[in-house]
């Protein structure tokens, strides 16, 4: 079974074969399950079996949504597991589609089950599944690869989201701060600073393109006050924001600080201090600006409530130690 699953978790279904997941589960006693699949008459078969939970409330029960996983809306999670069923990992969409779809519905913390009988695994074309496949395929994802095993009926890789979303070891970025797009404020109501990356190429070497959170330190400048030069929350994005780039727009290393700075909203020039301690999601392209504000406000209270706990508070002490 996938860690950190039991009887109060939430488990989502995807496939054609999701009626014995669903049965393997409620035997493990998981209580809240959604069933996701583009076959209406498996899902009139599953609202048979079990009946259908209201739709909004917080009883558990078992539940049906119609449609491709990977337009599931985002009320519909989240969830302490995502479990691909026969076809429906890499035929109804790409697998790296739908591993992106799942690390956006599963908690931190939280698995994903791959689940390939033995007449359906057009996902890996050379069977049986190799360790490094599986690991292209979750390259710069938040997962990590849990197990994997051959079973009686096929083949299962169970992939698991880091607890508290944290990287394997805290990155340092820091440079001077330059000019952006502008669109952080203007578009999106959240203002970023925009990181020199001339000085950056070593670090972001290993790091994916993506959404990630940690501490940052702004030497703000002379005259503002103390607070400004404190250490923050900050949310950052690596990469070329695909989703409003005009095209000839280089990569960028945005933070979002949050902190309302009492100095004033423009520091370029000042030296910025980042320690990366967590990956949120990878880099998407949303289907325009509002859905884009939307998953931002999402990554801010995720890395928000993330940032609270006690072993990410104690690494701010190491900006903090480092400015002394």
């Amino acid at each position: 079974m996938a860690p950190n699953v039991g009887k109060h978790s939430r488990a989502i279904v995807i496939g054609s074969d999701a009626l014995p997941v669903i049965d393997t589960l409620k035997y493990l006693g998981v209580e809240d399950i959604l069933a996701v699949g583009n076959d209406p008459e498996l899902l009139a078969v599953i609202k048979t079996a079990y009946g259908v939970a209201p739709s909004v409330g917080n009883e558990p029960g078992v539940r049906v949504w119609q449609g491709d996983f990977t337009e599931l809306p985002a009320y519909q999670g989240p969830a302490q597991l995502v479990v691909f069923t026969d076809e429906s990992f890499g035929t109804e969409h790409t697998p790296r589609e739908a591993l992106v779809k799942a690390c956006l519905s599963v908690v931190a913390g939280g698995s994903v089950i791959i689940h390939s009988d033995q007449e359906s695994r057009r996902w890996q074309p050379k069977y049986p599944p190799t360790r490094d496949h599986l690991a292209a395929l979750v390259a710069g994802l938040p997962l990590n690869i849990h197990s994997e095993q051959e079973v009686a009926t096929g083949y299962c890789g169970i992939l698991q989201v880091p607890p508290g979303y944290r990287l394997r070891a805290p990155v340092m970025l820091s440079g001077t701060v330059v000019k952006g797009f502008g669109r952080g404020s203007r578009q999106m109501g959240t203002p970023t600073a925009n990181i020199d990356t001339a000085g950056l190429q070593r670090a972001l070497k290993d790091l994916a393109p993506g959404v990630y959170f940690g501490w940052a330190k702004v030497h703000a400048p002379e005259g503002w006050p103390s607070e400004d030069s404190e250490v923050h929350k900050v949310v950052l994005n690596i990469g070329s924001r695909p989703t409003v780039n005009t095209g000839n727009e280089a990569p960028s290393v945005e933070a979002h600080i949050l902190h309302t700075f009492l100095g004033g909203q423009e520091f370029y020039g000042s030296k910025l201090e980042v320690l990366a301690l967590g990956f949120l999601r990878p880099e998407i392209r949303f289907s325009g600006v509002e859905a884009l504000v939307g998953r931002i406000r999402s990554d801010i209270a995720l890395a928000r409530g993330a940032l609270d706990a006690p072993v990410m508070v104690a690494q701010a002490m190491l900006l903090e130690e480092r400015s002394d």
